[in-house]
């Protein structure tokens, strides 16, 4: 961890191998309070594998779907230009969330695209060790390059098209251990409850405030919901469950609305990543200004990716490949059988599980909700795409669909009271 997991900022990181980040939720502060630096591990044994073969079929399987699939390895895909890659797609689908989200489309969104990034910092690919993707960007120097959200929240957000200190923000949040979606989005609140647009040398100020909780820092590092609150604006601030929205308005997405509210982390996008379908249209296209069906798509893509986060695979595979080849690759090492329904039903005890968690600390059906924002007022409608408030009345009723496919109640709880000591 960074200074600001040391001084418990309320978002800090934990940083990996330099680059790759725990970066959502305030892991570093839970380190910070322990005292824990860092984690060193070491070893020089080789896995067992039960079935060579077996795996290595489904190796090829999943490479022969990569490489079919245009947004991994085509020529305009992540592994050309990384997740930025989305930097285009998302402002021309009227979805880039600009100044606090008051607007879904910023003007010099293009001026830190992906290939804006590749020709002003010659590129190179990198990512998690043997990834085929390699989604990952740096400089020839080795300075990692922004993913998506945090280029979008350090630029379109802050009303900032300076594509240098964007990527400078990104690197500060990294030396210091800082999550850059809520820092950014606190940043944000912040400077729309106090009317004014942070210059960059503003942000990298407050960046390093906000890590040694010095100055205005040490209410930025509260993170927007406490922040808001504390002013007495806490229609400001654009969280679920307190944490911060990505970036991907959900006026133009409406399984993404409902799922940033069904998300067990609040304000996530890839619990189940409705992007997916949605605007990518994988692996079937969906209307995304529609709600028809998302609370069963939402609930079975979450509990997909439960189970994938539980092998600690990449959601991006599922571009590419499916449950049956993450089953057959787990039944090839392990020995052990398992089927997609396997992980489905895997996926849904650990989504229960964490929902029983926040049950039990006090989360109710009024946490499974949007900030008004998204119900009042319209998006930066253009180019033929009308961007429309949600309508609270059939969110509701979504919800609702979604809380019964599920199991639970009409308040959202799980009915069983012994829940946690039946699983399996």
């Amino acid at each position: 961890i960074g200074p600001a997991g040391e001084n418990r900022v309320l978002y800090a990181s934990i940083m990996m191998d330099g680059e790759e980040s725990a970066g959502r939720g305030g892991l570093g502060a839970v380190m910070g309070s322990k005292n824990l630096k860092a984690i060193v591990v070491n070893g020089d044994k080789t896995t067992a594998i039960a079935e060579p073969e077996r795996v290595i079929k489904a190796q090829q399987d999943i490479m022969r779907l990569f490489r079919a699939s245009p947004f991994l390895l085509g020529e305009l895909g992540i592994a050309e230009y990384g997740t930025p890659a989305l930097v285009d797609l998302m402002n021309q689908r009227r979805m880039t969330p600009t100044d606090n989200f008051q607007r879904t489309h910023f003007d010099g969104a293009s001026k830190y695209s992906g290939p804006a990034i590749r020709h002003a910092f010659n590129a190179q690919k990198t990512g998690c060790c043997k990834c085929p993707i390699q989604c990952k960007k740096t400089t020839p120097e080795g300075e990692q390059l922004p993913e998506y959200e945090g280029i979008s929240h350090f630029g379109a957000l802050l009303d900032n098209h300076d594509l240098g200190s964007i990527i400078q923000a990104n690197t500060i949040c990294n030396d210091m251990g800082i999550d850059p979606i809520s820092a950014a989005a606190t940043i944000s609140a912040w400077a729309e409850i106090k009317g004014f647009s942070p210059t960059s040398d503003e942000i990298k100020t407050l960046l390093h405030d906000i890590a040694y909780q010095r100055n205005d820092g040490q209410l930025l590092a509260l993170g927007s919901k406490r922040l808001a609150d504390h002013l007495r604006k806490p229609d400001a601030s654009m969280s679920v469950k307190s944490l911060e929205l990505p970036a991907y308005d959900p006026r133009g997405a409406y399984g993404m609305a409902l799922a940033y509210c069904t998300s067990n982390h609040g304000g996530c996008h890839l619990h189940a990543c409705p992007i997916s379908h949605e605007i990518l249209r994988k692996p079937v296209a969906t209307d995304r200004f529609s709600f028809a069906g998302k609370g069963r798509i939402n609930k079975i893509a979450e509990d997909s990716h439960a189970a994938i986060d539980s092998l600690v695979a990449c959601k991006f595979s599922f571009f590419g490949a499916s449950l049956e080849e993450y089953a057959e690759s787990l039944s090839g090492v392990t020995g052990c059988e398992y089927s997609p329904l396997d992980l489905i039903q895997i996926g849904e005890r650990i989504y229960l599980t964490e929902r029983f968690y926040n049950q039990q600390n006090g989360f109710i059906e009024t946490d499974d909700m949007l900030p008004k924002r998204f119900f009042s007022e319209a998006g930066s409608s253009g180019e033929g795409i009308d961007i429309k408030p949600i309508n609270q009345t059939r969110f509701k009723e979504e919800r609702q669909k979604y809380y019964r496919i599920r199991g639970l109640d009409d308040q959202g709880r799980i009915k069983n009271a012994n829940f946690l000591a039946e699983q399996p």
